[in-house]
């Protein structure tokens, strides 16, 4: 499947304010891949399809799992608003014919990051963060240190990420603080 038809079927599956985040971090996405020196065709379909499994009903997110043989962890169980990250993976796979590990891992690890991560895994992680229609206390901080640092821009926005979590009261996935972990052991 090529991009255009990707897209076209993507806006067929997705809400009208869902489809156009998933433009505004497909653009975003490129952008940062030209700056760090990414694979642009693979930031553009992993920004693209990024949240592919989103509109998935609990009832068809149980008869995914069920068909591709894939149990989520307990700890993304209780977190199910991360869910759609592992199963866009399989959506993304399945659906729209992506058999690029990279691309799958940066829709897999887009909401609770990694540790490990790599250039494309960043690129998306903030660009889902930063993309033109997000609009929250922090984001422009993070949109100054996308155009610098994609090291300085996914730090933060791990930073805001666990900081927002904690605020709130609610679980941590473990891979959030394995990334800020990994994060501060290598920054030392």
């Amino acid at each position: 499947m090529n991009r255009k038809q990707m897209q076209t079927k993507l806006s067929e599956a997705l809400k009208k304010k869902r489809f156009a985040h998933s433009l505004g971090v497909c653009g975003e996405a490129v952008r940062m891949a030209r700056l760090f020196g990414a694979d642009v065709k693979k930031a553009y379909i992993a920004g693209l399809l990024h949240d592919c499994a989103k509109c998935l009903t609990r009832d068809e997110e149980r008869e995914l799992c069920e068909k591709y043989d894939f149990e989520p962890d307990d700890m993304t169980k209780a977190c199910h608003p991360v869910l759609h990250a592992p199963l866009g993976a399989i959506v993304a796979r399945y659906d729209y014919g992506v058999e690029d590990e990279e691309i799958l891992d940066a829709i897999r690890y887009h909401t609770v990051a990694r540790k490990d991560m790599t250039l494309l895994d960043k690129i998306v992680y903030v660009a889902d963060v930063t993309e033109p229609n997000r609009d929250y206390d922090g984001v422009e901080t993070l949109r100054k240190l996308s155009k610098r640092s994609i090291d300085d821009a996914f730090f933060e926005a791990v930073r805001q990420s666990l900081t927002h979590n904690l605020k709130k009261g609610v679980i941590i996935h473990p891979n959030t603080l394995e990334a800020w972990n990994d994060i501060c052991k290598n920054n030392k």
